[in-house]
């Protein structure tokens, strides 16, 4: 017995499609894994003088999805976030985001900007609470796919791939109710037969 998709599940299959794992055209390619380090002035990436902080992103269209890391100089204290932490959407070269701390259940917005080969992490806002996501700090790719390890990596993956989905069939919702489709027989005098296919 064949079954028959719903109007919100071929608007969903839709939009998942138009949200591709291609960047669109007009944003920019935010996916990997991304490094920096905070040093005091005159200092360069000294590891016990340094801090480090690490993004690892998927992108959808412009839906960007990822997980942080954060650590102090000598890796003292640490905030990693759960996969995933970072969720945003991005306009052109910019991403707006939520992330969340791994330290407390706090939410920070901030901002990460496509700027050449790197990314600019800003923060937009600076709540009170036990977090350590960093105020500015500049981000290079790095060469390799994830700095996790193997198992994190697939979980990030997986979460990441269930948020676009839900996004997708949420934006799916909000056309289908936007734009209903159109029942049978409505608009037709009372009484009229729909008319036959082919019928003009």
């Amino acid at each position: 017995m064949t079954r028959s998709l719903t109007p919100l599940t071929l608007l969903t299959m839709l939009a998942l499609a138009v949200q591709s794992p291609i960047v669109a055209a007009d944003s920019a390619d935010f996916s990997g894994a991304w490094v920096g380090t905070i040093c005091p002035p005159g200092v360069q990436r000294d590891f016990g003088q340094c801090s480090s902080f690490v993004l690892e992103l998927h992108q959808q269209g412009k839906r960007l999805c990822g997980v942080h890391s954060f650590s102090t100089a000598g890796a003292e204290r640490t905030d990693e976030g759960a996969a995933p932490s970072i969720n945003g959407e991005i306009t052109e070269d910019v991403a707006n985001v939520i992330a969340i701390s791994g330290r407390a259940p706090i939410r920070v917005r901030a901002e990460i900007k496509k700027t050449g080969a790197s990314l600019q992490w800003l923060r937009q806002e600076a709540p009170s609470g036990d977090y350590l996501l960093p105020p500015s700090a500049r981000l290079s790719k790095s060469k390799k796919k994830t700095l996790f390890a193997p198992m994190f990596e697939q979980e990030l993956k997986a979460a990441c791939s269930s948020v676009f989905t839900m996004e997708a069939e949420a934006e799916a919702r909000k056309k289908a109710l936007q734009n209903p489709l159109p029942m049978p027989g409505v608009g037709q005098e009372p009484g009229t037969p729909p008319a036959a296919e082919g019928n003009r």
